[in-house]
């Protein structure tokens, strides 16, 4: 297993971008980064089109249509499901930048169960307690 939010984390989780529910109208890359401190943090990437995760990895994708941002001492508390992706975005712990439609439809993607799967699995790459 890797540790959470080192670059083993991310390739490891870049993985499992592909395996996202379907986000209906979503098109374009997202990324998310977690910051890891000060002027440090890991990014991940996906890649939506005709709605669907097409591809994903680690770092950016290059130029993003909505990039998120997550403080690492945020991260595993929405990552393991203990707090929803739109709570926290609500709260303002989970940042946006971009495409505001391509950030709804990814916020809605995340009530489905499939998303509630893709969650476990990002859960068990040994997020930190």
């Amino acid at each position: 297993m890797a540790d959470a939010f080192t670059p083993d984390w991310v390739e490891a989780a870049g993985e499992l971008w592909p395996q996202l529910p379907p986000a209906p109208g979503a098109e374009g890359t997202v990324s998310l980064s977690i910051s890891t401190g000060t002027r440090r943090e890991v990014s991940l990437h996906w890649t939506y089109q005709d709605g669907r995760a097409v591809e994903g990895g680690a770092g950016t994708g290059g130029e993003p249509k909505l990039a998120l941002t997550l403080a690492a001492a945020d991260a595993p508390d929405v990552l393991s499901g203990q707090v929803e992706p739109s709570v926290a975005f609500m709260r303002g712990r989970l940042k946006a930048a971009g495409d505001g439609a391509l950030l709804l439809a990814f916020l809605s993607s995340t009530t489905a169960e499939a998303f509630q799967d893709w969650r476990s699995r990002a859960d068990a790459l040994s997020l930190p307690s």
